[in-house]
């Protein structure tokens, strides 16, 4: 008792009578809400001054500038300043939704406590505890803080969200409940020693690493910073031409300023943000109705890339929840079957309203197999310790007393005595131990000593965590889908292997955790990347494996639920975190995406959601990198070939291209649908980019095409003798054309209107909305006054369509040839 004396007076507590409301509340304001540590977030100026430093955004504005200060174009500069305010507030509202989809996920989380305050039990807001608090738990409650134990009555709790280790950790005076772990058996009560950040829980939480940037964004972001660099390099060009074709003086200066202007805006995909954001947000809103919750947009795509997919046992290839596989009596007898269900229901706190997963599994088998409890009266029980390793009860009855135990078979086996069916029994349960199976051996004896021995064995119970309906079908997919499955677990490696087995993993080679201490760093990576399974796995090993992959070139995923998996998620490319009873704000904090369920099924849905976006991905970006590169050629070639224009192109004309081509159609391939089934559909291998050589070519040549056709276009009506503002109309009418037809060649595959290419409805409205609105900005004089374009006649309309005909046909045409040369 003096041990309960120091804890008290170690945490300033109140003793069993608690703190008064007072104190509680001077303590509150003081230490602050028994809260997990959360990052502010940040305010709306913060998310646009974000948007507005990325590359492309800062070209931009520094091309509004020069408008607006040297050029004195306001119609340019007030446009181009619009363009990028409207991108920035887009990306800042999808940031802020992705925060506000976290903060209700943290909803989750059990938000009471039980505590004794003024001398009386109350129930009070978990965020209100404070240091000293007397706590009390049962069977069922997550625990509010650390606790110090000051009495127990068979405590125990799950402390899986720390460990990792599936098995009830049992609590006697002087030990810690740790806070976030469940009591699933007895109940007690302590005195609170630490809240909030102070907690293990908490810091965990409070030391997690920054999570790597996602594969896509990092992505984009060197796309930005590699064309904001080509377009100034450029305009530094298309200045120094001008200067040297004219006379050198102020107007050919301002001329070439004008044109730099221009090339910068037609180097700047401004659709781009917003058909990525647009694509990026429908694919999470599809992965939702599975039971996926995206907190980070481009690890959609990154998860669509994974080659290897780092997976918990319990939970996700399993269902999570114990069922009895097997019972076997030490006779085959009906008689010494019924004897063992009553030992085992004796022998059981479910019956009381225990939440012990052991026993409420017991308690369900003996119900469906018909069993009825005939318990008597319990008069003295020895609850289950990890140093006996057994329970045992006595209870009493009209003519008798009966000593019931349950427990590991050598600890059982112990108590009974030798003979034939206690060797039988023994070599039974090594066999199921090996067969990946839980054991617990059931013993009784006509006595009332809870300590006695020569007990009579009863039998034996194995149990199973059964292998998910959906794990076989899940795993079949990701083998077909090209993803490597590895398991790491904190359970025993036989049970994970023979569960791996099941599944249709192959478990060759299985680690153990303990194997990875003594190695090397570059022995243990190379053991860990070669795992199929990874049992009694600790946090540091985790986060190795995920290291170890990465590495060697994959994309890789990990899932987990609890604090020790923290780490590991914030180092992978994509972290998915589980939600439900078993998940932690922690792990949940350090994830990109969050489900519902650990189901492989919903994880292999998730997957398939991210091949699809990626396929869309590639297609807008394609579209709009080729369009805008051939913009860039156009304003490049126009000053060198039509020698009688300023600029090409003035920068309103390459805004409003940019608006009609860039914006509707770009949002419809972003949201494109596809027959094929997601797992089919190619992803982007690991250590290769979005844009790599092979597709730049291909995307030069498709814009090469483009400025072609539109430069054939312009030369044309320049011949004709047309006026230099008719020249540059007629330069825009043909690459607005040329680039709607370009949508369709970016989704398709062999040729631009192959078959099903109707199908995306989306697309031909968007396509048909474009061209009405050149055609009604055409017509009506105001309109295309304030746009600087002066009508066309039908000459001019004919060349455009024709042009785009003629583009198409070009762009098939080779395709055609390129997959002749490769069969």
């Amino acid at each position: 008792m003096a041990h309960v004396v120091d804890v008290a007076d170690a945490t300033d507590s109140g003793g069993s009578d608690g703190l008064s409301g007072a104190e509680a509340q001077r303590r509150l304001a003081a230490d602050g809400r028994n809260e997990l540590p959360e990052a502010r977030r940040p305010g709306w100026l913060s998310r646009l001054a974000a948007q507005l430093r990325e590359p492309l955004s800062l070209l931009l504005v520094a091309a509004a500038a020069l408008s607006l200060l040297v050029l004195r174009e306001m119609t340019e500069g007030l446009a181009i300043l619009v363009i990028v305010v409207l991108d920035a507030v887009v990306g800042a509202v999808q940031a802020h939704r992705a925060d506000d989809a976290m903060a209700a996920l943290r909803e989750l989380t059990a938000p009471l406590a039980s505590v004794v305050r003024d001398g009386r039990p109350q129930t009070i807001a978990a965020a209100d505890v404070v240091v000293g608090d007397h706590a009390l738990v049962a069977a069922g409650d997550r625990v509010p803080a650390d606790v110090r134990v000051t009495d127990a009555a068979s405590l125990a709790s799950d402390e899986a969200i720390l460990t990792g280790e599936s098995i009830p950790v049992d609590k006697s005076v002087g030990d810690v409940l740790l806070a976030g772990t469940l009591v699933v058996r007895g109940h007690g009560g302590g005195h609170v020693v630490a809240t909030g950040a102070r907690t293990q829980l908490g810091a965990i939480a409070t030391f997690l690493t920054e999570a790597p940037e996602p594969p896509l964004a990092r992505e984009l972001r060197r796309i930005g910073s590699w064309m904001a660099t080509g377009a100034v390099a450029l305009g530094v060009v298309v200045v120094a031409v001008a200067v040297v074709r004219g006379d050198g003086g102020r107007d050919s200066l301002l001329d070439g300023l004008l044109g730099g202007v221009a090339l910068a805006v037609a180097a700047i995909p401004e659709g781009l943000p917003a058909a990525m954001t647009a694509s990026l947000a429908l694919g999470a809103q599809r992965m939702a109705r599975h039971g996926a919750i995206v907190r980070t947009l481009t690890a959609i795509e990154a998860l669509g890339s994974t080659t290897v997919l780092c997976v918990d046992k319990t939970g996700t290839l399993t269902t999570g929840q114990l069922e009895v596989d097997d019972a076997i009596p030490a006779e085959r007898t009906s008689a010494a079957e019924a004897e063992l269900w009553l030992a085992i229901l004796r022998c059981n706190d479910a019956t009381d309203g225990g939440v012990d997963p052991i026993d409420v599994a017991l308690l369900r088998a003996a119900e469906a197999r018909g069993h009825t409890p005939m318990l008597g009266r319990r008069v003295s029980e020895e609850p289950f310790e990890a140093t006996t390793r057994l329970m045992a009860t006595v209870h009493e009855f009209a003519d008798a007393r009966v000593l019931s135990v349950k427990g590991a078979p050598e600890a059982v086996w112990a108590r009974c005595a030798d003979g034939p069916q206690l060797r039988r029994l023994d070599g039974l349960a090594r066999g199921l131990a090996q067969a990946g199976r839980r054991v617990l051996a059931v013993a009784s004896a006509a006595t009332d000593d809870l300590s006695a021995r020569e007990l009579q064995p009863l039998g034996l119970v194995a149990f199973l965590d059964p292998l998910r309906p959906s794990a076989r079908a899940a795993v079949d997919a990701c083998r077909r889908a090209g993803i490597r499955i590895v398991v790491a677990t904190g359970d025993h490696p036989e049970t994970a292997a023979a569960i791996a087995r099941d599944a249709g993993l192959d478990p060759d080679p299985t680690v153990i955790g303990s194997e990875l201490r003594d190695l090397d760093p570059d022995e243990r990576q190379a053991l860990l990347a070669e795992a199929a399974v990874i049992a009694r796995v600790e946090p540091a090993d985790k986060v190795a494996l995920v290291v170890a992959h990465r590495a060697a070139g994959h994309v890789v995923a990990m899932t987990g639920d609890g604090v020790n998996d923290a780490p590991a998620l914030r180092h992978a490319d994509v972290g998915i975190a589980v939600a439900g009873a078993a998940g932690t704000d922690v792990a949940r904090e350090a994830a990109d995406i969050v489900v519902t369920t650990g189901d492989l099924g919903v994880l292999v849905e998730a997957v398939r959601e991210g091949r699809r976006i990626y396929r869309n991905v590639v297609s807008l970006v394609s579209y709009l990198l080729a369009g805008n590169l051939s913009e860039i050629m156009v304003v490049l070639g126009g000053v060198l070939l039509l020698q009688d224009l300023p600029v090409p192109l003035r920068p309103v004309h390459l805004l409003w291209i940019n608006l009609i081509t860039d914006g509707l159609p770009a949002l419809a391939l972003g949201v494109d649908w596809s027959r094929r089934d997601g797992l089919e559909l190619p992803r982007r291998e690991p250590g290769t980019h979005l844009l790599d050589l092979a597709r730049l070519r291909l995307l030069a040549g498709r814009a090469l095409a483009v400025a072609a056709a539109a430069l054939g276009a312009g030369a044309l009506a320049a011949q004709m003798g047309w006026s230099p503002g008719r020249v540059q109309s007629q330069l825009v009418v043909t690459l607005v054309l040329t680039h709607l037809v370009l949508a369709y060649v970016s989704r398709s595959e062999r040729f631009a209107f192959e078959r099903d290419w109707w199908r995306n409805r989306a697309l031909a409205a968007s396509v048909f909305g474009s061209a009405a609105m050149q055609v009604v900005v055409m017509t009506v004089p105001a309109l295309g006054g304030w746009l600087d374009l002066a009508a066309l006649p039908v000459a001019g309309w004919a060349m455009a369509v024709g042009a785009s005909v003629l583009v198409v046909c070009v762009i098939d045409a080779v395709r055609a040839v390129r997959r002749r040369r490769v069969r």
